[in-house]
């Protein structure tokens, strides 16, 4: 069956799986991610209908809460994808080339996950048409949409090639130059605000760009281990070891770098660094980073592939939250009854959330799966 020139699943495969899923075979995990849909799509709603104040446990003082990073957070792993892709296809094409849809198609997806976080952290989702009529080129959120939009395009232009077999090396290129620009845009969104120490850094956008590579091909690695598992096992997924070993050291060294820019610092607002830097080096390098290094280089199996990138996935979750919220630990403002330091924890709601978002991800991806969405785009059209 095509659209436009674009195969999909014949219907009798879509009604066999549909059949399946009424009689209560369609997968554990297919189940748990509707579950998870329906309860995060009421946690969405609940948002919009009783409002921001008494859903949501952001404020004035901390107007960025976990709604936000889980934003970063996927739009990164969709950035990371992309890369992932690009380097798959100009250093290991024969290894890669099979899960070249799967890659571009979560790329797809984790990117529409991160926007259903954002558009439940606006207060108006029907105005955002009006960043185009009314445009502000001076704004960093401005270019951040706009480049947002343009990634999303380029990825669905890129998965529709693959699907119609139409390679082309100068839309390879532009899949990859669009999101450098797309992140490097969103990066500069928090280190251009020099109000805030923990944000305030021209090192940030290229940190974005490097973790986004290695969470994006930790989600790869896990899909590649999975694809083959009984054909080829290490051998196919060589590169992915050495991908993810390359992202992890480049990550190290920025977190590092940033680490210790912020320990040098006295001015106002920069004791942040040293009040987090416990956390930052156990969590944010020696589990987030450390371990799964090591669990690369001394077990080269799939597993071990598997265990360091869900590792990887968990971790740097946590280190995009800590990023939006420890901005707003220490007031920029001192004024009466304000508090020395202010302490954030996401309501249900907030948390419902990323349930919502993951499910997405999840229930979209192994439904692609098991329909055989991805298998066609290898066939020969004739």
């Amino acid at each position: 069956m095509q659209i436009f020139g674009v195969l999909l699943p014949e219907k009798q495969l879509l009604s066999d799986y549909f059949r399946q899923f009424m009689q209560g075979k369609g997968g554990i995990i297919v189940y748990l991610s509707l579950m998870g849909l329906l309860l995060g799509g009421f946690g969405i709603g609940c948002i919009f209908v009783l409002g921001h104040g008494h859903t949501t446990n952001t404020s004035s003082i901390v107007p960025w809460g976990l709604q936000i990073s889980t934003y970063v957070y996927f739009a990164l792993v969709s950035g990371g994808c992309i890369f992932t892709n690009f380097f798959g296809n100009m250093f290991f094409h024969e290894k890669y080339a099979p899960l070249a849809s799967r890659v571009i198609f979560m790329g797809l997806i984790t990117a529409i996950a991160g926007f259903a976080s954002l558009a439940s952290e606006l207060g108006h989702v029907e105005r955002m048409y009006m960043f185009l009529l009314s445009p502000n080129p001076t704004s960093p959120m401005f270019w951040m949409s706009v480049w947002y939009t343009a990634d999303i395009t380029i990825l669905l232009v890129e998965y529709i090639n693959i699907q119609r077999h139409r390679h082309s090396k100068a839309m390879l290129y532009a899949s990859f130059i669009i999101p450098v620009i797309t992140y490097c845009s969103l990066g500069s969104l928090f280190g251009a605000v020099g109000t805030m120490p923990y944000y305030y850094s021209s090192l940030l956008p290229i940190y974005f760009l490097f973790s986004g590579f290695l969470t994006g091909n930790a989600l790869c690695a896990i899909i590649a281990a999975f694809y083959f598992r009984n054909s080829g096992g290490y051998r196919m997924v060589r590169p992915f070891f050495r991908m993810q070993k390359i992202a992890i050291s480049t990550v190290f060294v920025l977190t590092f770098c940033r680490i210790i820019i912020g320990l040098a610092n006295n001015l106002s607002g920069y004791e942040v660094f040293r009040e987090t830097f416990l956390q930052n080096v156990v969590l944010g390098i020696g589990v987030a980073l450390v371990v799964p290094f090591i669990i690369l280089m001394y077990r080269r199996t799939l597993g071990g592939l598997i265990l360091s990138s869900l590792l990887v996935l968990g971790t740097q979750f946590m280190s995009r939250l800590d990023l939006v919220v420890e901005g707003f630990r220490v007031p920029v403002f001192r004024v009466y009854d304000m508090p020395e330091r202010i302490n954030y924890m996401p309501s249900i709601f907030e948390m419902l959330v990323v349930v919502a978002s993951v499910s997405i991800v999840v229930l979209v991806y192994v439904i692609g799966e098991k329909t055989g969405l991805f298998e066609i785009a290898r066939k020969e059209i004739h």
